[in-house]
């Protein structure tokens, strides 16, 4: 992929994993002059570190010297560590999985600021997805880097366990606060209206838990029976995502007091 467009010196390679959950394949990032960061790094494979290594050419780089991860899923982190051996780049990861690789050189918090060979990064800690999660953004140029936070196509799934709808919907909320003028996300398309697609994934999980409410009133108790009717239409590859994702919802509802558990079986709460 080439640069991206009025940002110079910036770079997208997709890696060659395409699936349900990672679209295209992940979106891996290059930042710098002649000393290059990456975001990202989805495979080991040499055919994925050679991509990086000539995208690093074509931006007129010498050197990859530093790597940041989103987040600790395989298909952002897994070649991290090749890429490393490789080239001598630092990792650095979230300090909340500071230890997940066993390799990593440094960690960051929110707010921290990490300087690139041509500008500087903002951490934003947007955990929900997953609970390390991080963002990174370009104040300067406006640019948030969104890892699996915010996709280009279609929505985030946030699993029950790793993930946490309550802190999910902080974190959208949180980049409501930012000036956002280009979303570069870890799978799918560049976004170019990024405040119309944070508040479009607001809207969906606010229009999911209204779902499950509803489903709630009409009785249906399980999660599957849940599912069954709120994903009526979706293929039966994704019902394991779908199960955890509703039952994420449940989770943050019950934290609300808006939904009870006896059991396996869910009932409305008060007021609902």
């Amino acid at each position: 992929m080439p640069e991206v467009e009025n940002a110079e010196n910036i770079r997208c390679l997709t890696a060659a994993n395409p699936g349900y959950m990672t679209l295209r394949g992940t979106n891996q990032y290059l930042l710098g002059r002649r000393e290059i960061t990456v975001i990202d790094v989805a495979l080991g494979s040499d055919a994925n570190l050679d991509g990086l290594l000539s995208e690093m050419e074509a931006l007129g780089g010498t050197r990859i010297t530093r790597i940041l991860l989103t987040h600790i899923h395989l298909d952002h982190c897994g070649g991290a560590l090749a890429l490393k051996q490789r080239t001598g780049a630092e990792v650095g990861i979230s300090r909340v999985r500071a230890g997940h690789l066993g390799g990593e050189d440094f960690t960051y918090v929110e707010g921290d600021r990490i300087a690139y060979d041509g500008g500087e990064l903002e951490v934003v800690f947007t955990p929900g997805h997953e609970s390390g999660h991080c963002c990174f953004y370009e104040r300067e140029r406006k640019i948030l880097f969104s890892g699996d936070h915010i996709l280009g196509k279609g929505t985030t799934v946030v699993p029950a366990g790793e993930g946490n709808m309550v802190h999910y919907m902080e974190s959208l909320e949180k980049l409501l606060s930012l000036d956002i003028r280009l979303l570069l996300p870890g799978h799918g398309p560049f976004v170019t209206d990024p405040m119309g697609k944070i508040r479009e994934y607001i809207d969906h999980r606010v229009m999911r838990e209204e779902q499950i409410l509803q489903g709630l009133r009409e009785g249906r108790r399980s999660i599957g029976d849940l599912v069954a009717v709120i994903y009526a239409d979706y293929p039966p590859a994704l019902t394991r995502v779908a199960r955890s994702s509703v039952e994420a919802h449940l989770l943050k509802l019950m934290a609300e007091k808006r939904v009870h558990q006896e059991g396996d079986r869910y009932f409305p709460g008060d007021g609902t």
